[in-house]
């Protein structure tokens, strides 16, 4: 069977010297690989399978197969101010693997694909505090995955715990809870969106933000692994 959707590009790996494993979130049928054969004939090329590219791809299923076999991809969109930048760069490759290992099933969810495009929209129209987006992500993807975080800091209830996913009156270990001052930041931090990003927090707390919620995050799912971009953006960030 044929299938012609609208897709996100996530990563491309090298299988050949001229073609790629493209792993893809689809608008029709969610997380999918693709083999894609890169020539002057097909017209494809491997720079049009750059993380968080929009594109038009068709491809044939076979259930027999985990990776489909491309007949056809044509860019949509190629965020242009994300190339440009390398911060961008690196909140994009960030992301997408975030999604890659997070996402496993294939079958269509709009509402996720819809959220994966406004996100893409975000880091593409943003000019300003741009390092905050991955967290905001982070925030937003947890809700759609069932374990949304509860902002409920206040005087009573002043250390963040990973386990609860919530704010408790008391600290229980290094390993689950925040202290008071980095749990402020985090809840400040919670209330920021795409629209709403004028948050400024320093780079060390911004650095154990990220490493605590992607602990959060181990913590409810058995999906996520090391993320091998977190070093990268790190480095970038700290500059």
């Amino acid at each position: 069977m044929l299938l012609k959707t609208e897709a996100i590009v996530l990563n491309r790996i090298k299988y050949t010297d001229n073609s790629f494993v493209v792993n893809l979130f689809s608008q029709a049928k969610g997380k999918i690989s693709v083999l894609a054969r890169t020539s002057h004939k097909t017209g494809l090329k491997a720079n049009l399978f750059t993380p968080l590219n929009i594109v038009i791809t068709e491809f044939r299923i076979k259930d027999t197969r985990s990776i489909q076999g491309m007949s056809y991809c044509e860019l949509v969109r190629s965020p242009t101010s994300i190339k440009s930048s390398i911060e961008k760069i690196c909140i994009s490759q960030f992301i997408a693997e975030i999604i890659m290992k997070m996402v496993r099933e294939e079958e269509q969810n709009l509402v996720l694909y819809d959220f994966f495009r406004s996100t893409i929209d975000a880091i593409e129209s943003s000019e300003n505090n741009i390092v905050n987006l991955h967290i905001i992500f982070l925030k937003e993807f947890a809700k759609h995955l069932g374990f949304e975080i509860t902002n409920n800091f206040c005087c009573e209830t002043p250390y963040f715990n990973s386990r609860e996913g919530m704010f408790l009156p008391f600290y229980t270990s290094d390993e689950e809870s925040f202290d008071q001052h980095l749990s402020l930041a985090f809840s400040q931090m919670l209330s920021t969106t795409y629209d709403n990003n004028n948050l400024k927090v320093s780079y060390e707390y911004r650095r154990k933000i990220i490493e605590n919620m992607l602990a959060y995050y181990k913590i409810h799912t058995e999906n996520l692994s090391e993320i091998k971009s977190l070093k990268v953006l790190n480095e970038v960030f700290a500059k």
